[in-house]
């Protein structure tokens, strides 16, 4: 057996493990482990560098903290000036695979991704299972979290965005589960995996930004006040000491810009869009070119971008997918994606208002989310920054709300129901027919 077969091997069971002593039913692991069978056989067909266009500058992080146990100057990397924790986890990994020596260091830094991702993974079923007593519902919202074009490809990246992914979908599970149960451990979950998500990536500063508003919200009720003002303190400092500690990291690095002594690399600013910013390019959106180009150009308004990144990132994926069936297939799913979108907003009203007061933290964290993208594109002009990756977190709330709004319609209009059911399958199969590939003899 080769390396990748053991890869997937020893991937399969580990997650079968997992999924059974957390009394997931026979479905549910059955579509996690087809979605790590696609997420492997999209590995063993691409390298490290198509999935994204910095990997080496990551995997030169990692190997100088391997080598040396120092932290790199900001500039001596594209992605240097990221605060440490995923290196220094993804360095830990790959110095215990080479005591083995039976992976090759990038094959192995793909396996701590995918790993990552089965993290991701299970921290969306937590949520989904909190959040509805219905299987159709956790089922569908399984699937599309499993299958969705973005997860197959970030599954295997490597990159910071694999640890501050599932740290941010984290951070959000236990703050909503402390919102809804006012159970003290939840909040200390949620602040220490806040910390953490700060400690991989600047995007966690936006479910640090949620914990912090849910607990000044807290500060409002009558009962329990102290207990709050105590909640609401340690959040403020826990999460602005390691906001310090990260910047102070940083600038021991020579940072030398203000922006880049808080956000790193990012505001090297090695690109300028080709348009000016204006209201128009960023409310505006273009519904042909959308549906009918793969890849974006950057005269795109930043919606048509963004949009796009959700299902194939902002980086060419390369000539494996480059033929007129991987075309055909890509309209579909940005038509599908349009779909989805328009069914999920004229299906809210039926999930109906104490629904979505249950589900708050979620929708308050995308809102949060989306408004610290905006920000960080605006500040630090980057056709990289108008990524979904960066708010990779709210494809879980996204797949919840939807399979939620497709379960509801049955009470009013099973036609209704059966469309968004139907659309939501066909998703599943063109990504699936998107990226399967048989393997080579």
């Amino acid at each position: 057996m080769n390396s990748v077969g053991i890869l997937l091997a020893c991937t399969v069971g580990f997650e079968l493990f997992v999924l059974w002593r957390l009394r997931f039913d026979a479905v549910v692991v059955a579509l996690v482990l087809a979605g790590t069978v696609l997420d492997v056989n999209y590995l063993s067909y691409t390298s490290v560098g198509e999935r994204n266009y910095d990997a080496a500058a990551h995997i030169e992080y990692i190997q100088s903290l391997a080598s040396s146990w120092r932290l790199p100057d900001v500039f001596s990397c594209a992605a240097c000036g990221h605060p440490p924790l995923y290196y220094a986890c993804a360095a830990l990994w790959s110095k215990s695979l080479q005591l083995g020596s039976w992976l090759p260091i990038e094959l192995g830094l793909q396996w701590f991704s995918l790993l990552l991702f089965f993290a991701f993974i299970v921290v969306s079923l937590l949520i989904f299972r909190s959040s509805t007593q219905h299987a159709t519902t956790l089922r569908l919202a399984t699937a599309l979290v499993v299958f969705w074009p973005s997860s197959i490809i970030n599954s295997v990246r490597v990159h910071n965005d694999a640890l501050a992914s599932p740290l941010m979908l984290a951070a959000l599970y236990f703050t909503a589960e402390w919102d809804k149960r006012d159970r003290n451990q939840d909040f200390m979950a949620a602040l220490l995996i806040s910390a953490l998500a700060i400690s991989t990536k600047a995007s966690g500063y936006a479910v640090a930004t949620t914990l912090l508003l849910f607990s000044a919200l807290r500060l409002r009720a009558s009962e329990r006040r102290f207990r709050s003002l105590i909640q609401f303190l340690s959040a403020l400092v826990v999460l602005g000491a390691t906001g310090l500690l990260t910047t102070l990291l940083r600038s021991a690095r020579n940072p030398r810009t203000a922006c880049q002594l808080v956000l790193g690399s990012a505001c090297n600013g090695r690109y300028v869009p080709p348009l000016p910013d204006s209201p128009g390019r960023f409310l505006s959106f273009h519904l042909r070119d959308f549906v009918s180009r793969v890849a974006t150009v950057p005269e795109d308004p930043i919606l048509n971008r963004f949009a796009k990144s959700t299902l194939f990132g902002v980086a060419p994926l390369g000539e494996a997918f480059g033929d007129a069936f991987h075309e055909r297939l890509a309209h579909w799913l940005s038509a599908g994606l349009l779909g989805m979108l328009a069914v999920g907003l004229l299906g809210l009203p039926w999930l109906g208002k104490a629904s979505l007061r249950k589900q708050r933290v979620y929708l308050a964290a995308v809102a949060i989310m989306g408004l610290f993208l905006l920000a960080f594109r605006i500040r630090a002009p980057n056709e990289f920054h108008e990524d979904f990756r960066h708010i990779f977190a709210a494809l879980a709330p996204f797949c919840l709300g939807y399979a939620a709004v497709v379960t509801r319609l049955r009470r009013s209009s099973k036609l209704a129901h059966f469309a968004g059911l139907a659309l939501a399958l066909l998703m599943i199969a063109w990504s699936v027919a998107f990226f399967g590939r048989l393997p080579q003899s």
